[in-house]
C-alpha cells in the first residue's frame, strides 16, 4: 500500500470497517465510492444505514478540560479496573488520579470467556470493565452489566455514529464503543521469504513446524477455534458439530510445533523474536512494530475477525458513578487520542481522530495494519448465537491434551 496522509488513510480504514459493520447484520451494502475526495473530518468512519450523515461535532477549546471529574464530592476513592493486557496507557491512569483524586486499580485478563466467568461468580468488586461486541450481547442477557447514565458521561457526544447502534447494544444502553481492531497473523519478515498471507502457515504442519517452537497463537476459544474453522473454508461463527471436529483435529495437529497460546504478551514475544510468527490482533501487532522493525501484520487470504471492544459498567459494580465518570474521562479528545497513540488500535473518537500522531499512520500503514478494499470484505464479525457453547467444547477438547 502508498504512502498516503494520514487522513486517506485512515478514510481507506473507515470504509473497511463500515462495510464490516454490514456484515454483522445480514446484507453488504455497496462500497462507498474510492474517488470521493477526503474532508477535514474524512479520517472518521462513513455513514451506515444508523447514521443520519451529519457532521462530527468539533471540540470547542474551552470545553477539552472541562467538567473530566465529574461532581468529586460523589467520587469514590478508588476504582477497580479489568482490562485486556497492554490496552490503556496507564499514563492516564495516573493523569486521573491527579487530576480527580481516584485511583486507578488495573487488572488484565486473556479472553472475554475469562472476564464474563469473573463477573458471572459474582461480587468481583470491579468497576468497569472491556467486553467485546459479542461478550456485550451474553452479559446484557445474563443481567452481568448496568444501564448506563449517559448524563454522567457528556463525552459520548464525540462517539462516530458508525461505531454505534451495532448488533450487540442497538441502543447503545449498556456500553461505549473503546477501540476497534482486526485479527490475523503477525510475522517477522527476516525469517520469510515471502508473506505467509493464508492460515496454512499457522495450520498445515508442514509450514507451521518449519518454524517449530516459534509460533504462537491467540489463547482464546472464539478467536483460534474461528480461525481454524475460516482456514477449512467455514465461517467464524460456524457451529456444525463436523466442522468443529475437523477444526480440533487440526489444532492439535499444530499444537506441537507451538511455543503456547498467548494473549497476554505476543507482541513482547514477536518484538523479541521468541516468536516468528503469531495469531494477532492488529494494535498488538502495531506495538511489537514499534519494537522491531521487522514486523508485519496481514489478514489472511481466506479471512480474518473484525470486532469491537466496549466500556462497561458491572451490575454490581461498587462505584459505579465513578466508573462513569472516568469512561467519560477517556471519551475526553485530548485523552482518547493519548490512549489509541499508546496501544495502536483504531478510535471510535471522532473528535480525537485529528489529534493522532503521524507515526502512528506510519507505523499502521507501513506494518500492513491499515484496512484496503481487498481485505475489508474478509472480515467477519464474532457473533454470538445459542450453539456457540460448542466453541467452548472444543476449545477444551484441545487444551487437555
Amino acid at each position: 500500500m502508498k504512502h498516503f496522509s494520514k487522513f486517506w488513510i485512515y478514510l481507506v480504514v473507515a470504509m473497511a470497517l463500515s462495510l464490516a459493520v454490514a456484515c454483522g447484520g445480514g446484507t453488504e451494502p455497496a462500497a462507498p465510492a474510492a474517488s470521493e475526495a477526503p474532508t477535514e473530518t474524512s479520517e472518521t468512519m462513513p455513514e451506515e444505514e444508523h447514521a443520519d450523515g451529519e457532521e462530527h461535532t468539533e471540540v470547542p477549546e474551552e470545553v477539552a478540560m472541562a467538567d473530566r471529574c465529574g461532581d468529586k464530592s460523589k467520587l469514590a476513592a478508588e476504582i477497580n479496573f479489568y482490562n485486556w493486557a497492554d490496552y490503556v496507557d496507564e499514563e492516564i491512569l495516573t493523569a486521573f488520579e491527579e487530576e480527580c483524586g481516584v485511583k486507578v486499580n488495573l487488572d488484565v485478563y486473556s479472553s472475554n470467556e475469562d472476564l464474563i466467568a469473573k463477573l458471572q461468580a459474582g461480587n468481583s468488586g470491579y468497576d468497569l470493565v472491556v467486553p467485546s461486541d459479542y461478550a456485550v450481547e451474553i452479559m446484557i442477557e445474563r443481567g452481568m452489566i448496568k444501564e448506563l447514565d449517559f448524563a454522567n458521561i457528556p463525552n459520548f457526544q464525540y462517539m462516530n455514529p458508525a461505531n454505534l447502534g451495532l448488533y450487540y447494544d442497538p441502543d447503545n444502553k449498556y456500553s461505549v464503543p473503546y477501540q476497534w481492531g482486526t485479527t490475523g497473523i503477525a510475522f517477522n519478515t527476516a525469517f520469510f521469504e515471502e508473506e505467509p498471507d493464508s492460515w496454512a502457515y499457522l495450520f498445515d504442519p508442514a509450514l507451521v513446524c518449519e518454524h517449530s517452537g516459534f509460533a504462537s497463537m491467540l489463547d482464546d476459544e472464539r478467536e483460534s477455534v474461528g480461525a481454524a474453522l475460516k482456514y477449512l473454508g467455514y465461517s467464524y461463527n460456524d457451529t456444525d458439530p463436523a466442522h468443529h471436529q475437523e477444526a480440533r483435529d487440526l489444532l492439535l495437529a499444530q499444537k506441537e510445533c507451538l511455543a503456547g497460546y498467548n494473549s497476554d504478551n505476543f507482541s513482547t514475544t514477536l518484538a523479541g523474536e521468541e516468536v516468528v510468527i503469531a495469531h494477532a490482533w492488529s494494535g498488538g501487532a502495531a506495538l511489537a512494530r514499534d519494537e522491531n522493525e521487522n514486523i508485519k501484520f496481514v489478514i489472511p487470504k481466506e479471512g480474518g475477525a473484525i470486532w469491537q471492544d466496549n466500556l462497561a459498567v458491572p451490575s454490581d459494580a461498587p462505584n459505579p458513578y465513578t466508573a462513569e465518570v472516568f469512561i467519560n474521562y477517556l471519551l475526553d479528545p485530548d485523552v482518547g487520542a493519548q490512549n489509541t497513540n499508546y496501544i495502536y488500535y483504531f478510535t471510535p473518537n471522532s473528535a480525537s481522530e485529528p489529534l493522532l500522531d503521524e507515526y502512528y499512520f506510519n507505523l499502521l500503514n507501513d506494518g500492513g495494519m491499515m484496512v484496503d478494499d481487498a481485505v475489508y470484505g474478509r472480515l467477519e464479525w464474532i457473533e454470538r448465537t445459542a450453539e456457540t457453547i460448542i466453541f467452548s467444547d472444543t476449545w477444551t477438547a484441545v487444551k487437555a491434551r
